[in-house]
């Protein structure tokens, strides 16, 4: 899916856990569930993940786009608390958003051009309360 950031096209892609690259930072254990790739304006996500996790990790990895296209790197530092939530706070429909556009459920509707007017506007309706 495609998304805009600060009027910056970017995608999310999932892939297989071998595509994300080995880190040297000790810190980083395990799995990797995302990575937002700045260079190429791309989100990375762990495509075998359980739902709930990949909805998580997309909000966490969107952050980072956010800051990354709102905030200069010079400004990255040690965020005094309140920074931080004004951050949350002014990113939060941004990302909901795109988390909601991501997880929306594909419908599939098939009409047949011979019902009546009525018929199809009555099936549209019901998909619709879905």
């Amino acid at each position: 899916m495609k998304f805009k950031m600060n009027n910056r096209e970017w995608e999310i892609k999932e892939i297989s856990q071998d595509m994300f690259e080995p880190t040297n930072d000790p810190t980083e254990q395990g799995n990797c569930y995302g990575l937002c790739a700045y260079d190429e304006q791309v989100i990375y996500l762990w495509k075998d993940l359980h739902t709930e996790q990949k909805r998580r990790t997309l909000i966490h990895e969107l952050l980072h786009c956010y800051i990354g296209c709102y905030i200069s790197f010079e400004d990255i530092g040690n965020y005094p608390e309140d920074v931080m939530c004004n951050i949350c706070a002014n990113s939060h429909d941004i990302i909901h958003k795109i988390v909601e556009d991501y997880f929306k459920p594909e419908i599939n509707v098939n009409i047949n051009v011979k019902m009546n007017p009525g018929v199809i506007i009555k099936e549209l309706h019901k998909i619709e309360k879905e």
